[in-house]
Order: C-alpha cells, then sequence, then structure tokens
C-alpha cells in the first residue's frame, strides 16, 4: 500500500508464454499499468534442457493403470481403477496389462472443493443442502459420461484406487488398531490396504460432520494436508461406489508417476515386460542378489518340496474330514505363493553372516524396497517365515502383530517350510518327491530319493530324514496329528496317487527311517 494506493500484480501462465502485468490502484478502482513482461516459455528448456511432455486425460489414465500392475498382482485379472486427483478423475477398465476402457472426468477434490466453497468452513457445520447439491453434481457429470454403463457391462474382479485422496480415507478408516481375543493388539500397519463400502460410508459421515477444516485435521489417521479439501473427495468417492456398486475397493501404492517410469523403461527396454509377474520376478531378483547359484537351486527345491507338502495336506483334507486337520483348509492359493516366496528367501541373510542367518534374512526381507506387488501384510509375512524357518519353533505371541484372521495360516506355512527346508539339509536336491496321506489318525510324508546321476542309485537321504524329523513336533502341534517320514521310491507313490482318497487310509507303508 503507497499512499492510499494498492499494487497488484498479475501473471498468466499460458501453454507457450507467461504474461505479467504490474498496476498501481486507488480505493476508486482506477488503476494505472506501471510495467508489463511477456516471455515466451517452453516448460523445462531451460538450463535442464528437458523435453516435457503433456499428458492427455486418456494418457494419464492409461499410465495410471500402468502403475497399478506393477503395484498389485493383478495382472490377469480385469480390474476398474479409480484415481481421483485434484482435477480430474480417471476410470480405467483393464485386463492383462491393456486397458478395455479409460476416461477422464473433469471431477476432482481441489475442483469441486473450488467450485463449492462453502465445503471448507462453515461454523453451523456443513449444510445437508450443500452436500445434496455436490451429489446432484456429480451424479450428473457420472450419468452423462456414460461411465456408468460401461463400468456396469464390464465384469471386473477387484476394484482398485489409487493417489492421495483414497490412500488418504484408507488411512483414516484403518487408523483404529484392530484388538484380537488374546487382547494382544494388531500392528494397524499390517492390515490390508483394503475397505468396504460400509466402512467408507462411515468416513465420510465423520467428515461431513466436523465443522471446520481444523476440526477435520484432527480426525485421527485423516493427513491434516488434506483437511480443506477431503469432504468434496469424500462425497465424490462415495458416489462411485454407488453408481458402480462397489461393495469393496483395495488400495494401490502406484499410480500415475510410476506408470510413467514403467512405460519410459518398456520404450526403452525391448526386453522389459511391465507388470506381468511383479511378485514372482522381484522375488526372484531378491534372492538372487543374496544368494550364490548353489543356495540359490537349494531355495528353489525346499519352495518345491513345500509346495508338495501343501498340496498334499489340502488334498487329505478334501479326501477325508475325518482325520485331517482343518488347517490346511485355511490355506488358498494366495498363501501358497507367499509360502514358496517365503522358501525362495529364507537363504537371503547367509549375504551378511553363516551365524543366525534366519534373522539376517528377517531384517533383509522385512526391509527391502524391492518386493514389488505385495502389500505390508504379505511382507511382514514373508519376513516372519524366513525368520521361523529354523532353530526354535515360533510361539503364538511371536505373530501376534497380525491380523488374527492371518495367524493360523501363518504358523501352518512356517509348520511346511520348516519340513521343507529341513528335508534338502545338504543343499543337494537329494529328495526329488515328499507325498502325504493318511494312516488312521496320523500323517505320513512318503520321500522319494533323486536318482545319483554318477552311480545310478537313489541318493541316500538319511541325514535330510534326519533334520526334517526334528521338526516334527511343531508340525505335529499346528496339524493336531502324529506325523511320521518314510522313504520310498516312484512306484509306491505312484500306486498310491492312484488310489481314491478312501483307499489311501489303509495302504500299507514301508517301516519309517
Amino acid at each position: 500500500m503507497v499512499a492510499g494506493n494498492i499494487i497488484l500484480a498479475a501473471v498468466d501462465m499460458g501453454t507457450n508464454s507467461f504474461h505479467m502485468v504490474v498496476v498501481r490502484a486507488d480505493k476508486q478502482g482506477r488503476f494505472q499499468v506501471m510495467d508489463s513482461e511477456k516471455e515466451t516459455v517452453r516448460l523445462g528448456s531451460g538450463s535442464p534442457d528437458l523435453s516435457v511432455e503433456v499428458l492427455a486425460g486418456m494418457e494419464e489414465a492409461c499410465l495410471i493403470y500402468n502403475g497399478v500392475l506393477e503395484a498389485l498382482s493383478v495382472y490377469n485379472k480385469t480390474v476398474l481403477v479409480v484415481d481421483i486427483g485434484g482435477g480430474s478423475t480417471e476410470i480405467i477398465l483393464g485386463n492383462a496389462g491393456k486397458p478395455i476402457y479409460a476416461t477422464s472426468l473433469k471431477l476432482g477434490h481441489v475442483r469441486q472443493s473450488e467450485q463449492f466453497p462453502s465445503l471448507g468452513e462453515e461454523k453451523d457445520g456443513l449444510k445437508k443442502d450443500l452436500i445434496e447439491e455436490l451429489i446432484r453434481h456429480i451424479r450428473v457429470i457420472l450419468a452423462d459420461s456414460g461411465v456408468i454403463d460401461q463400468v456396469k457391462t464390464t465384469p471386473f474382479e477387484v476394484a482398485i484406487g489409487s493417489s492421495g485422496t483414497i490412500e488418504s480415507i484408507e488411512q483414516m478408516i484403518h487408523h483404529a488398531v484392530t484388538t484380537s481375543n488374546d487382547s494382544q493388539a494388531t500392528d494397524p500397519k499390517l492390515l490390508d490396504r483394503e475397505f468396504t463400502a460400509d466402512e467408507l460410508s462411515q468416513a465420510v459421515k465423520k467428515i461431513c460432520k466436523a465443522k471446520t477444516s481444523e476440526q477435520r485435521a484432527k480426525i485421527p489417521g485423516l493427513p491434516s494436508k488434506r483437511a480443506d479439501v477431503i469432504v468434496a473427495g469424500a462425497v465424490l468417492l462415495e458416489e462411485i461406489f454407488l453408481a458402480f456398486g462397489l461393495k469393496s475397493m483395495l488400495v494401490s501404492p502406484y499410480a500415475l508417476r510410476e506408470g510413467v517410469i514403467v512405460n519410459t523403461l518398456a520404450e526403452t527396454f525391448a526386453s522389459y515386460q511391465p507388470g506381468v509377474n511383479v511378485r514372482s520376478s522381484s522375488i526372484h531378483n531378491l534372492a538372487l542378489k543374496f544368494n550364490t547359484g548353489r543356495r540359490m537351486e537349494s531355495a528353489q527345491h525346499s519352495a518345491l518340496l513345500a509346495k508338495q507338502i501343501l498340496a498334499g495336506l489340502q488334498s487329505c483334507r478334501s479326501g477325508s474330514t475325518e482325520y485331517v486337520p482343518d488347517v490346511a483348509g485355511l490355506l488358498n492359493n494366495d498363501d501358497a505363493e507367499l509360502l514358496e516366496a517365503a522358501t525362495i528367501l529364507h537363504f537371503v541373510g547367509m549375504f551378511i553372516n553363516h551365524r543366525s542367518y534366519h534373522k539376517h534374512s528377517y531384517y533383509l526381507v522385512k526391509n527391502t524396497e524391492h518386493l514389488l506387488g505385495f502389500s505390508t501384510i504379505e511382507i511382514e509375512i514373508l519376513a516372519l517365515l524366513v525368520r521361523y524357518h529354523r532353530k526354535k519353533a515360533p510361539s503364538q505371541k511371536k505373530f501376534a502383530r497380525l491380523p488374527e484372521k492371518s495367524r493360523k495360516k501363518v504358523q501352518a506355512m512356517c509348520a511346511v517350510m520348516r519340513v521343507a527346508v529341513a528335508l534338502d539339509r545338504c543343499n543337494s536336491s537329494a529328495i526329488q518327491y515328499v507325498h502325504i496321506s493318511q494312516q488312521t489318525e496320523s500323517i505320513v510324508l512318503a520321500v522319494v530319493p533323486a536318482t545319483d546321476a554318477a552311480t545310478g542309485n537313489p541318493y541316500d537321504v538319511s541325514l535330510e530324514i534326519w533334520a526334517a524329523q526334528q521338526e516334527l513336533p511343531y508340525f505335529e502341534t499346528i496339524f493336531k496329528r502324529r506325523a511320521s517320514i518314510i522313504v520310498s521310491d516312484g512306484d509306491d507313490v505312484k500306486a498310491l496317487c492312484t488310489k481314491a482318497p478312501s483307499e489311501r487310509l489303509s495302504l500299507k507303508h514301508p517301516t519309517p527311517v
């Protein structure tokens, strides 16, 4: 302010040039131009000498999908991706790395907050008619875009959300600590990054109930920097849930930025295949980083044995529920994948020191940034499995930080993994196959030795059998059945496999070693 006058500057940042005008104005609104400037610009073309590419809405949507594929193991699934940004919302349907449908809507948490400025501050709380006006506005744009019909006529397997608004709401929903029946608190960081429609509805009500952005900033779990725009974002997300009939949403930590990186890598390296099996490749790459050739071969062979044991237990369960534990039935394909991954990684700690290498393995797996496609809880499970695959068997308290539904599963995986690793004690792949069968009220592990190429005879697997027998007490505790290990030949196993499940109970086995 100069002698009752005010100095103002206005800057127009256009695509090709920046304009600025400086004026002196008085109280009557008269103003005099003091200076004006125009500068032709190309963003990034100055000292960095960069070429900047401006993304169109549709291209942005496709790149977001690429980012999601790099973070989550959904490459072979038909997915719906919702990304709520500041000025637009991208909706993508995709499968096998290719977008089936993509659109960019002029709906965003900042855009709608600016269009409805009273959403930010209301002394008497947010007025119901203001929220209803916002909802009507959102519904009109969704209806006119045709996106609702497209989504409802394209069957998809999972809905995924990305970017700040959805991540903030997920953090708010999962802020509360889950308490298990044994009063052991689940670490909130290990909860699945997923929320339901009911959880979202409760979160939106809580957000809208807060009268000011200062009050919203104090909502537990909600990032304070989102407090002034979260109302519009939360209402928009709930309307998307209602319009598409969503029951739940998985949250991706990757979005546009990572999608740009993935796209650039694909253009740069011909051999790069984005998102094909990001989980498997990241496990393999991490194992190779710390394992020598022989250790890597042994880890992979132990993983094969672990898969055989688990499949055998599940097969027994499907054949007869009278004698076989229900624990094996809890494990699904995703759990089998985690078991295989952990077994492949169990040796990585030897890179640091042979002594207590299982503890070093735990540290490396838990703190690595290279396990792409795995959620926080899955990485914790992998770390716990490599930690407790040897030495003293873990107690239930060791898994107390996990959600209750995961604890029995991890104990079962741990029991299987300990036996599988022991069965390759000499790192020689001496055991070719493990078959599981029931004998009265016990579980029998029939191992088939591999053939020594030098002699043509089966390998001596007495050391492997001894090592695995040391792990049976924990195995029996978890699966609630007595267990024994016997050495068999391929013919015995083939005969066993051809029999019906009910016949396997009476099959005679060789004497245990």
